[in-house]
């Protein structure tokens, strides 16, 4: 069940929610590949033989895992941006600066 996106939550709920819904894409993504391998007669050793052979090679696209990697360090970089921003912003620039 994909969750409904509110545009007033907060950034950082914004992110976690896109990070869970793409990991749950993947999952279903991936239970549905190995279901139609399973049924065409490849045992579960066989298929993860297969899948490792293949992640191997460097031409192939982003698998699922790696795009939920991608994604949480992008989020881990946008929380560290906010928590900067909101820094800074607490900031009083009337003064003379420190040295």
């Amino acid at each position: 069940m994909a969750l409904k996106k509110k545009r007033n939550l907060p950034p950082h709920i914004q992110i976690t929610q896109a990070v869970f819904e793409t990991a749950d894409t993947c999952r279903r993504e991936n239970n549905a590949l190995r279901s139609i391998l399973r049924k065409q007669g490849l045992s579960e050793r066989a298929i993860q033989s297969r899948v490792k052979r293949i992640l191997k090679k460097p031409e192939q696209d982003e698998t699922g895992a790696q795009a939920v990697k991608r994604a949480c360090e992008e989020t881990l970089k946008r929380w560290f941006d906010l928590d900067a921003r909101e820094g800074i912003a607490k900031i009083d620039l009337s003064g003379r600066p420190i040295q």
